[in-house]
């Protein structure tokens, strides 16, 4: 079985922290906040 490093990004328009606060990005002048998510075999297409 071979390694994949492959990442897929993701966008989204908020982010909940652990304390449960909810950062939304156009507070921080932004329309999205994109990070990065490895792929994983079952969610490959």
């Amino acid at each position: 079985m071979t390694k994949s490093n492959e990442v897929e990004l993701v966008f989204t328009p908020y982010i909940t922290l652990k304390n449960g606060h909810r950062i939304y990005a156009r507070q921080y002048g932004k329309k999205v906040f994109c990070f990065p998510k490895k792929r994983t075999e079952s969610t490959k297409k």
